[in-house]
């Protein structure tokens, strides 16, 4: 059998804390390396062995953060990788606590800005769920649905009631599909209307040109 060979992003400290701290855990699993993070040695391991496994574990760690992170996180010569470990979280999980509240309101204050089309407002909304999945915040279907009703103007006010006001449960995907559902019809109706005001403006134009050549 063929090994396979895994790679993980470096650790930048701009990007998300909570996946790379569950990819990096998965590698060092893999590798035979997490006992230098959970201290979980088997009881019969000889002091190489476990000498091997520190030094590896800590090697795969600090290969895995970029030069700032591992300026900020680094104690010394003589650490271990469970110390590292430590200081990582200790760092970063708490600014993951603080990201996951922001994404928290910045989900309970969108609204859609004047002038924006639908379906960048819909990317933006899309978005916020990706980044709040990625936090490990998790919202239930028909929150998050809600949440995109009431972020719409006006203007999309006959749909908001048409869903809230619906006895069934409401879900994201069944907004997503009545908004783009209107704004096709919106726009449709748009060139209708164009068509005719064009129309209109060709035939007013045609009789005073016809009145006009009569008077001559």
């Amino acid at each position: 059998m063929s090994s396979m060979k895994f790679e993980i992003d470096i650790f930048s400290g701009h990007n998300n804390f909570n996946i790379w701290k569950i990819q990096m855990m998965a590698l060092l699993w893999r590798e035979g390396l997490i006992h230098a993070i959970d201290g979980k040695y088997p009881k019969v391991i000889s002091a190489p062995e476990k000498e091997k496994i520190e030094g590896d574990a800590l090697g795969a760690i600090q290969l895995s953060l970029a030069p700032n992170v591992l300026c900020e996180v680094s104690t010394g010569t003589k650490e271990t990788a469970k110390q590292l470990w430590k200081n990582l979280e200790g760092l970063y999980q708490d600014q993951s606590v603080t990201t996951r509240m922001l994404l928290q309101r910045r989900l309970h204050t969108f609204k859609m800005r004047s002038g924006t089309s639908l379906q960048d407002h819909l990317d933006a909304f899309n978005k916020l769920v990706i980044d709040l999945q990625i936090a490990g915040i998790k919202k239930k279907e028909e929150t998050l649905a809600c949440a995109l009703l009431f972020s719409l103007t006006s203007g999309y006010r006959d749909i908001e009631n048409s869903m809230v006001y619906s006895k069934d449960p409401i879900k994201l995907e069944q907004v997503q599909q009545a908004l783009n559902s209107s704004d096709v019809r919106r726009h449709i109706e748009g060139d209708r209307y164009d068509q005719a005001s064009g129309l209109f403006v060709r035939g007013r134009t045609s009789q005073q040109g016809k009145s006009k050549s009569k008077h001559r």
